[in-house]
């Protein structure tokens, strides 16, 4: 049992009456010395109303802290389920983020493999393209390097 500020207070309330029950018993064991004056049946019949009283409040003690104890593993056990409920919750989302993360990659496939032709595209046109200003570089420079003929070559006086 965990000791908190009102299992403190609860004990020493049941502490206190555990005190004076024992002094309302001690009282009718003296009280038994005076039989004579009162008459046995009045103090047989105290004492056993106090015996009444005791064992009514020991009961009841004893059935509380049952009642204190099926809350405490009815607590317990909830707990444990809620726990469980969790993890499986968890592990379901869990699956189901895998499950949709692979989803988005096979969708993605295709936008994959047409970034890679476009890729290999632009490369090719880029080599082409390089192709081509070699070959009109090499035009332009054998053009240059050609000896002018016929009118274009003379010039008038």
């Amino acid at each position: 049992m965990t000791d908190t500020p009102k299992n403190d207070q609860a004990d020493k309330e049941w502490a206190d009456l555990q005190r004076d029950l024992d002094t309302l018993g001690d009282q009718l064991g003296s009280l038994r010395d005076h039989t004579a004056a009162l008459g046995g049946t009045v103090v047989a019949d105290l004492e056993a109303r106090y015996q009444d009283v005791r064992n009514r409040s020991l009961s009841f003690r004893n059935a509380t802290e049952a009642q204190f104890e099926d809350m405490r593993r009815m607590a317990l056990e909830q707990a444990s389920q809620t726990q469980t409920s969790l993890t499986e919750a968890s592990a379901k989302s869990a699956e189901v983020a895998k499950e949709t993360a692979r989803q988005a990659w096979e969708r993605s496939e295709p936008l994959r493999q047409g970034a890679q032709e476009v890729g290999k595209g632009f490369v090719r046109a880029w080599s082409e393209l390089a192709a081509s200003f070699g070959k009109a570089a090499e035009k332009i420079q054998t053009e240059k390097d050609v000896p002018p003929t016929g009118e274009e070559g003379h010039k008038p006086s």
